[in-house]
């Protein structure tokens, strides 16, 4: 897959598990650890109420299409992240921000 498919996987993904008819926008955080396992959350806004996205209701395979795009983005050493966040607003526009965050990198070490 390419990236655009992944964004675009990803986008249709939130689409069909946020419960609201009416919201605006809409965010997924992702966290990879060293061996690609990936943690997520999620939230949407609706009539300016903050709503969780039912993880449950996500299909298994975004984790296989977030720990692709990590492949992806971060081969050869380049673009390391460990965190990001998938923001779609209820127009189909969205960004994606990829993090290093040393502090996960540092903890996920310790316990190792």
């Amino acid at each position: 897959m390419t990236v655009d498919e992944i964004y675009s996987k990803i986008g249709q993904e939130m689409f069909n598990v946020i419960e609201g008819d009416v919201w605006t926008n809409a965010r997924l955080e992702f966290k990879i650890v060293g061996n690609g396992v990936v943690g997520y959350t999620g939230e949407y806004i609706e009539n300016n109420e903050v709503k969780n996205i039912s993880i449950r209701n996500i299909t298994r395979e975004l984790s296989v299409w977030i720990k692709e795009l990590h492949e992806i983005t971060t081969g050869g050493g380049n673009n390391k992240w460990n965190r990001a966040f998938f923001t779609i607003n209820s127009g189909g526009n969205f960004g994606m921000e990829f993090i290093w965050d040393k502090e996960l990198n540092d903890e996920i070490e310790r316990l190792n």
